[in-house]
């Protein structure tokens, strides 16, 4: 397995006195949280999604695409403790009629923060698939009676998202941070016939999150995560100001000892998932996919060359490898709401330190980190020069450790910004520089 120790540095540490309070620790909650994701629950997915509904295809503007709709907001309205489920309809307007009328939706299911309501992390899988390798003229004649089971591509995806969902929002594990979490089944974004190239769902959430003004503190799409008979790897792609969120990934990985393989950045730039959509409107943004790209051979990979096809079926998927993909991105959101993990049976602190945030300079995203040796309320406020607070990005009690909070700067002007820690008496500034 790769290691990332030059990056040890974004590791965050927090330490508690006694084993009691470290079994309560977010670490433990996380670890917990991580070990409880089920294998059986991913299989059954993706084979119902497979299916969907008898139709064996997800094509956009199918049965069985409608089907896999109701399957996944039926599952997270009956089967999660999600706050809330919402079907978000769009049309795609230059789609040759009748398609031009023809409802599609996104399934978005929101678990609230104790902060900001537009604060929160996001992940998203696309639930729609594709035929368009059975010979050009089989795709755009027979699109709409194709078989495309899409297992890999993408009911793996949809697959992590639900069972991520089943999780963080189990109320059994006491998990409640300061940022939301949201996870969207995105429709359309593969390509069509009737209108032509994707990412129409990711275009609709992005584009509306930019308008509200909402703070997507990251963005992670998971789209083929399963193909790969020999080898636990996973790739990411990114660009360059969205790379701090592979490099945690890969920590998380790392961390909580998930056992994958991951290449090293600098990350592969490339648009060819729901991730892009983000990148258009300045948001961090990454893909997780099984390789970069996935119609090539690697040192930890073989070509997939049943995506897109009628045989990307359950029995090419890998679900050992789909549960660890799962797993590393439940700890993402939930380190990254949570703004700390914790190592047991590492020293305590002796004092407050701000550190440097990074990177620096930025656009629009990054990184604060600090370290508290003692409980208490801690803050960590962010002004612009002529000291007029902008955001407050942390309030609450810390026990004794070292934390990361990220910082989404997109709505702010560039310039120098002043960010100050306050814990009781201390108080500790440094200035950062967002560049757009």
């Amino acid at each position: 397995m790769k290691k990332f120790k030059q990056f040890g540095f974004f590791v965050s540490v927090c330490l508690l006195a006694t084993s009691g309070q470290a079994q309560d620790s977010l670490f433990w909650k996380i670890q917990s949280m991580i070990d409880s994701v089920s294998i059986e629950n991913i299989e059954a997915h993706i084979r119902n999604l497979e299916y969907a509904g008898g139709h064996e295809s997800r094509v956009t503007f199918t049965p069985g695409k409608d089907s896999a709709r109701v399957y996944i907001a039926d599952y997270l309205i009956h089967n999660t403790q999600v706050d809330s489920v919402a079907l978000d309809t769009f049309y795609v307007k230059h789609a040759r009629e009748p398609y031009n009328t023809y409802p599609l939706m996104n399934v978005e299911a929101w678990i609230k923060g104790t902060g900001d309501p537009n604060r929160y992390v996001l992940l998203g899988a696309h639930y729609d698939a594709s035929a368009s390798r059975m010979g050009s003229t089989a795709w755009e004649n027979h699109w709409d009676t194709l078989k495309a089971p899409g297992a890999d591509d993408n009911a793996t995806g949809v697959a992590a998202i639900l069972e991520i969902a089943r999780i963080l929002s189990d109320s059994t594990f006491h998990f409640s941070e300061e940022y939301g979490i949201v996870l969207v089944a995105f429709a359309a974004e593969e390509s069509n016939p009737t209108f032509g190239s994707g990412h129409h769902g990711s275009y609709r959430f992005a584009s509306i999150a930019r308008e509200k003004e909402h703070t997507i503190l990251g963005a992670v799409s998971i789209d083929m995560i399963g193909y790969n008979a020999q080898y636990d790897y996973t790739a990411i792609v990114s660009n360059n100001n969205s790379e701090w969120l592979g490099i945690r990934s890969a920590e998380i990985n790392e961390m909580y000892d998930i056992g994958l393989i991951m290449n090293d950045p600098p990350y592969p730039y490339a648009t060819y998932s729901d991730h892009d959509r983000f990148w258009e409107q300045g948001y961090p943004a990454i893909l997780m996919i099984e390789n970069a790209p996935p119609w090539t051979t690697a040192t930890y990979y073989a070509r997939n060359y049943l995506y897109h096809t009628s045989y990307d079926t359950l029995g090419s998927v890998n679900l050992g490898l789909v549960k660890k993909v799962t797993q590393m991105n439940l700890g993402l959101a939930a380190d990254l709401t949570g703004r700390v993990t914790s190592v047991p049976g590492a020293r305590i602190p002796e004092n407050y330190v701000l550190e440097q945030n990074y990177p620096n300079p930025f656009n629009p995203t990054t990184t604060i980190e600090y370290t508290v040796p003692a409980a208490g309320n801690v803050r960590i406020t962010v002004y612009d020069i002529q000291g007029h607070e902008k955001v407050r990005l942390i309030n609450s009690h810390h026990e004794p450790g070292k934390y990361t909070v990220p910082f989404d700067a997109g709505n702010l002007a560039s310039g120098v910004y002043l960010y100050r820690l306050t814990a009781g008496p201390v108080v500790q500034t440094k200035k950062m520089m967002f560049i757009k």
